[in-house]
């Protein structure tokens, strides 16, 4: 497939990259063109908090989403370019080396894919044929460029030369949307993994909490089963120490009503005895008046 067209990566800024197996990296941020041939070269994708750069190769963009030739784990561990819009010829060696893909300079003063260059979409015999046709239109003529070695070109001219996808550079409304953008993905990336993980804790709380139920319901049936043998021999004691009471009653009972007769008894003759000897008492008095008073 090679690199994608210019007015279709231009379209890629704020969409969401999968990797080639459809998981996803985060949203594009910008899209970098080679220097010499005009062509998307690079995608910036924010993932995780962090810039990565990803070969546009064989990416494909529809319905907001990019999918790229590469993987998840490739784009985490690629080597970082920091938070800079422009690529030297070195960082670009780097990258076309992790990702595994040949790298060649036969079409472009830095570095091309030599996939884009066999495939003919971005190499010297395309500018040419595309000078012939503007020549025989009258519109101009393109001059392709003679071979010559790599000439390293000041940091300012590299810069402009290897910007985003746009008119002009970012401005800071741009900018701040596209930060925006990256913090939206990273909430919704944040939301998606906090609905992953309440779910087994919520389930794992209710597993407990059933847990401690049953255990609770345990312990009630135990005590229940402890308890009743309990009251039953408190209950069956109490009425042994009932009719134990009632027997030593009716024993003191049977005991004492001999003891209160012969007591009664007792004191009726003493009370007899008493009245007796009042008797024998007065009658002597009385004689003894009567003697008294008849010499």
């Amino acid at each position: 497939m090679g690199l994608p067209a210019r007015d279709e990566a231009r379209e890629w800024v704020g969409w969401t990259v999968v990797d080639r197996e459809g998981t996803e990296l985060g949203a594009v941020t910008a899209v970098l063109a080679d220097e010499s041939t005009g062509r998307p070269e690079w995608v910036y994708v924010e993932v995780e908090g962090a810039s990565a750069v990803v070969p546009a190769l064989d990416a494909e963009g529809s319905g907001g989403r990019v999918t790229v030739a590469v993987t998840r784990a490739q784009v985490t561990a690629a080597p970082s370019v920091g938070g800079a819009r422009a690529l030297s010829t070195d960082q670009e060696a780097d990258l076309y080396r992790h990702y595994g893909i040949e790298a060649s300079s036969e079409s472009s003063e830095t570095l091309l894919p030599a996939a884009a260059d066999a495939s003919g979409s971005t190499g010297r015999g395309t500018v040419l044929a595309a000078g012939a046709l503007a020549a025989v239109a009258g519109i101009g003529v393109v001059r392709a460029r003679s071979r010559r070695p790599v000439v390293r070109q000041p940091w300012s001219r590299r810069l402009w030369a290897r910007r985003p996808w746009a008119p002009r550079p970012p401005s800071r409304a741009e900018l701040v949307a596209g930060q925006v953008r990256a913090v939206s993905v990273q909430a919704r990336e944040g939301a998606r993994h906090a609905a992953r993980t309440a779910g087994p804790i919520a389930a794992a709380a209710a597993e407990s909490a059933r847990h401690r139920a049953v255990l609770a319901g345990e312990g009630a049936r135990h005590v229940a089963r402890t308890a009743a043998p309990l009251a039953v021999t408190a209950a069956e004691s109490a009425r042994h120490r009932a009719l134990l009471a009632g027997e030593g009653a009716r024993h003191v009972a049977r005991t004492a009503a001999p003891l209160v007769a012969a007591t009664a008894e007792s004191v009726r003759h003493r009370a007899l005895l008493g009245a007796e000897q009042l008797r024998h008492a007065t009658r002597a008095a009385s004689h003894t008046i009567r003697t008294s008073t008849h010499p």
